[in-house]
């Protein structure tokens, strides 16, 4: 399991803050289902729009085509608008539990709306061509996890490499005051 899908978007309320209250979101919609061939580079899977002001795309990705023994690697994700891919893009490994890779830079792209797409990779290409299907089943939910610090001013923090405790990146507002 990577990294990217320690919690579920669609786990807790359907949408709103979680019980944690620091995420809002949409449910999940399914974008799309597909079967890539050996000639499929980057693929679009289907259009998404995105809630007003969101600034994260997460996308569960479920495996339809199991095999034995396990061929497939990481694929690349990404979310496509007029303005390029706004929220980055991602390893993505397919899995028949599904797994749930999020997208975003922590602040809201200038285009709501785009298209999700999958590059299947060389590596799982090779397997395609040597008669392994890979069909993917794409969902998609957007929603909210910048901001809400309620008034806290830290923005971010770092680990030190070697021994793995904290530093804080603290910036100050000297702009505001206090009421």
């Amino acid at each position: 399991m990577s990294s990217q899908s320690r919690r579920s978007p669609g786990s807790g309320a359907a949408s709103g803050r979680d019980r944690f209250g620091g995420l809002r979101f949409q449910d999940w919609s399914v974008v799309g289902t597909r079967t890539f061939t050996p000639d499929d580079l980057t693929e679009v899977v289907g259009s998404f729009v995105m809630g007003e002001n969101d600034d994260t795309l997460w996308t569960r990705i479920t495996l339809l085509s199991p095999a034995e023994p396990w061929p497939w690697s990481y694929g690349i994700l990404g979310f496509r608008t007029s303005n390029g891919y706004e929220l980055g893009s991602i390893k993505a490994y397919p899995e028949v539990e599904s797994e749930v890779f999020k997208l975003g830079i922590g602040r809201p792209p200038y285009e709501r709306t785009g298209q999700l797409t999958f590059e299947p990779r060389s590596f799982n290409l090779a397997w395609i061509r040597n008669g392994y299907p890979l069909t993917l089943k794409f969902e998609c939910a957007s929603g909210v996890t910048s901001g809400g610090s309620g008034g806290i001013d830290v923005v971010n923090s770092f680990v030190r490499a070697s021994d793995g405790s904290g530093l804080r990146l603290v910036q100050i507002d000297f702009t505001r005051t206090n009421s």
